[in-house]
């Protein structure tokens, strides 16, 4: 058993040893560039000592991820070609990230790109990674666990959704020092032993690198956060995880294991349209961590006890992609 865990183990903490060092680096570099975050005027009050924290950390982990996937994976093989297309999703969903933290930093706002045309943008190229998906992977599988045994159109249209829900919602959730980071890591190993019960092995492993590297994030991210991974960490990790759930056709399933950044999600969404409607809120403030924040939460506390939800999370996801549950 553990010759079979040695080389996941070997990957875990090479990425995390790796996506720590650059991390350091990294917040020099932010500095010197002088990108830094600005923070919300309706914030809680105790973000406002954020102001201009370094934002570029998210370059780190999406390195070390690409540079490993590229020299871990054979990918001159077409069974490795799933995981060839997850590492260009990811790059590009980090693009249009960057482009957005771009605008802020250059703006000094909050607003960066507007959100019809990033999702748009996410939109096409979600559906043309599912397309390619639908192509390169076998119909077929477990109904229960995803979409790998619906009919091809709504396989490539619900799996863009994913990727574009996936996206969006870890970029929502990261609005805590180490939480999405931490959350990521979590999915990412929930992910991996998932795959690894189906037979997806290359999955698995690519989702063993995901969480390494954002295990080593959280060095510098954690409370009190040097750095902050930006959309182009959030948006890009987001779009990779919902890949590596679309590639293995376990798209139900992972919104088990992702049940926080889902929650976070569908609070913002009833928060807007209630409001819209009737001009009231629903909730103090979202996303949810924040409303947890204004009833007198600290924030290490949101932190941990969001991420033990999670940890719960993956393990039902686990169980029932195990059939035990």
């Amino acid at each position: 058993m553990m010759t079979e865990l040695a080389p996941a183990i070997a990957l875990f903490v090479g990425a995390l040893l790796a996506a720590a060092a650059l991390t350091g680096l990294n917040v020099c570099l932010s500095r010197w560039l002088n990108w830094r975050t600005t923070v919300r005027e309706d914030a809680p009050s105790r973000h406002q000592c954020k102001q201009g924290t370094p934002s570029l950390g998210g370059l780190s982990m999406l390195a070390v991820v690409l540079v490993a996937g590229l020299l871990v994976f054979n990918l001159d093989q077409m069974a490795s070609w799933p995981i060839l297309g997850i590492l260009w999703l990811m790059v590009v969903f980090a693009v249009l990230g960057f482009s957005d933290d771009y605008l802020k930093s250059q703006q000094q706002s909050t607003v960066g790109i507007k959100a019809r045309y990033r999702i748009g943008a996410e939109m096409m190229v979600a559906v043309g990674f599912a397309w390619f998906m639908a192509g390169v992977v076998p119909a077929g599988g477990d109904t229960l666990l995803g979409f790998a045994g619906w009919p091809v159109a709504a396989r490539i249209i619900l799996g863009a959704l994913v990727i574009v829900a996936s996206a969006n919602a870890v970029n929502l959730t990261d609005g805590l020092d180490g939480l999405a980071a931490g959350l990521v890591s979590i999915c990412a190993l929930g992910l991996a032993i998932i795959c690894w019960t189906i037979g997806a092995m290359s999955l698995a492993m690519l989702s063993v690198l995901v969480a390494g590297a954002a295990a080593g994030f959280l060095w510098l991210n954690a409370h009190p956060a040097q750095i902050f991974m930006g959309d182009v960490g959030s948006v890009g990790l987001g779009a990779l995880l919902g890949g590596i759930a679309v590639a293995a056709g376990i798209e139900l399933v992972f919104a088990v294991v992702a049940i926080v950044f889902v929650v976070e999600t569908l609070t913002v969404i009833i928060q807007v349209l209630w409001f819209r409607w009737t001009g009231r809120r629903v909730f103090a403030m979202t996303p949810i961590h924040h409303a947890f924040e204004l009833r007198g939460w600290a924030e290490p506390q949101i932190v941990v006890r969001f991420w033990l939800v999670g940890v719960v999370a993956a393990v039902i996801g686990i169980l029932i992609a195990s059939g035990m549950f």
